[in-house]
């Protein structure tokens, strides 16, 4: 019996899930290479992958930097509350200056005394400093609080 689990309304089963696994760490390794692995052909493993790339499980693919090499070695994580606002009418400003900002990697909606949690990549203190100053001039942020990494221990890839 395969083990499956639904994620969207198609089925997962174990060699999905390994073929995922394979990719997540090691995005460029051939579909030959990956078939030898999951013990399917190559052209098999193909159609699994282009499967779940059309169903948006998948999403894309992605090249892991240095970025210390491409200066954006300053890492800080900035929690952001905003202010009440009617059916997210006051979230649009933000969510917009999320987008359009580079130096903000990921974005995060949370629950509890923050609104969102902010994970940034700046070059210096200087520029993580200009960061925030654009931050606050948003009318519905009332708060933020920042934390500098030192080091990075364990980073997804």
């Amino acid at each position: 019996m395969k083990i499956t689990k639904t994620i969207t309304s198609m089925e997962i089963d174990s060699t999905d899930l390994k073929i995922l696994d394979i990719l997540r760490q090691r995005g460029r390794e051939t579909f030959t290479a990956i078939a030898e692995q999951v013990d399917l052909t190559g052209p098999s493993v193909l159609a699994r992958v282009r499967r779940m790339e059309e169903d948006g499980i998948i999403r894309g693919y992605t090249a892991v930097l240095d970025h210390t090499h491409i200066g954006q070695g300053l890492v800080a994580f900035i929690r952001v509350t905003t202010a009440a606002t009617p059916a997210r009418t006051g979230e649009n400003a933000f969510e917009a200056f999320v987008h359009s900002a580079p130096q903000v990697l990921e974005c995060y909606s949370v629950d509890g005394e923050d609104s969102y949690l902010l994970k940034t990549r700046t070059g210096s203190p200087l520029e993580l400093q200009a960061l925030l100053t654009r931050l606050r001039a948003i009318r519905t942020v009332s708060r933020t609080v920042t934390t500098i990494a030192l080091d990075t221990i364990k980073e997804w890839r």
